[in-house]
């Protein structure tokens, strides 16, 4: 008969704040223990699982693959606790949230999602903003907001409850003419954006000459000028619009490489309104068609 494996959800609880907090110390002040017993609770969970979870380097705390691998688990078991306790006990969802939207995705859908939620829950205020990746993250980092969406570089990334895979691709206006001898005309997100990366990568590697003809942090801004006519683009499926045109190899345009988007959140500071709206968002993405979906 197999044995199973019991994970008791205070320990989960410790090891998540352990990682968001990325200190010891903080996570018993915020958890009522002493430092020396959330160390216990560590070693517990550790003993449990039977792998190495958190390696210490003075006072920096670090996860192991082994913990990487467990975080994302971590968070889904402890967000299902709290909301299952939330709804027996039938309570009330109000207080305000702060979501982070990012300029550089596809906005119009996660829009769609959270409007839904506040008809369903007016008692909830909510804040959005909606900004580049960077610094919703940065945002985050700091509690300026409680939850957000957000493009990345790589995954997994701190504070990440789910995420995503998209690779871009290559898009122009319908009638748009690329010639060969000169620079080919970008229209991209400023500085610092994955998906110019992704571009300015390509056409570098190829040793093919580019200029940044018209440049925007909003999506919506590119879009207008791709269908205009003003350069090339690195967009996702998701928003490509009418008018536009796909481009392939057989174009001379390389494969891009995959961008990372996802839900991050700090799980200690979640509210049931938050959880709720989280809930939310994890079920809708699930029927977004995104092949490679995962967790941290």
């Amino acid at each position: 008969m197999r044995k199973f494996t019991n994970l008791q959800t205070d320990l989960l609880r410790t090891f998540v704040t352990v990682v968001d907090l990325r200190n010891y110390t903080d996570t018993g002040r915020l958890l009522g223990r002493t430092q020396p017993a959330v160390s216990l609770q560590i070693k517990r969970l550790e003993e449990v699982t039977g792998v190495r979870l958190i390696s210490r380097m003075g006072k920096r705390v670090e996860l192991t693959p082994d913990g990487q691998t467990l975080l994302g688990y971590a968070r889904e078991i402890l967000r299902l606790n709290d909301r299952a306790v939330a709804n027996l006990q039938q309570s009330s969802y109000s207080g305000t949230l702060r979501i982070g939207l990012p300029v550089d995705y596809s906005i119009g859908y996660f829009q769609s999602i959270i409007a839904a939620f506040s008809r369903e829950n007016p008692a909830v205020l909510l804040d959005v903003c909606c900004d580049r990746s960077p610094a919703l993250l940065s945002a985050l980092h700091t509690d300026a907001l409680d939850l957000t969406i957000a493009v990345a570089d790589s995954m997994p990334a701190p504070h990440v409850a789910v995420y995503w895979s998209e690779r871009p691709v290559w898009a122009c206006a319908r009638d748009f003419k690329i010639d060969p001898a000169t620079p080919l005309k970008l229209v991209a997100h400023p500085d610092g954006c994955f998906y110019r990366k992704r571009m300015i990568d390509a056409l570098d590697a190829e040793g093919r000459d580019w200029h940044v003809s018209f440049e925007s942090q909003g999506i919506s801004a590119l879009q207008r000028a791709v269908v205009d006519g003003m350069g090339v683009s690195a967009l996702t499926r998701k928003t490509l619009q009418p008018g536009m045109r796909l481009l392939t190899a057989s174009d001379g345009f390389p494969k891009l490489s995959k961008v990372y988007v996802g839900l991050f959140y700090k799980h200690v500071r979640m509210s049931e309104a938050a959880l709720k709206l989280i809930e939310k968002i994890t079920a809708d993405v699930s029927h977004y068609r995104l092949p490679t979906r995962t967790r941290a």
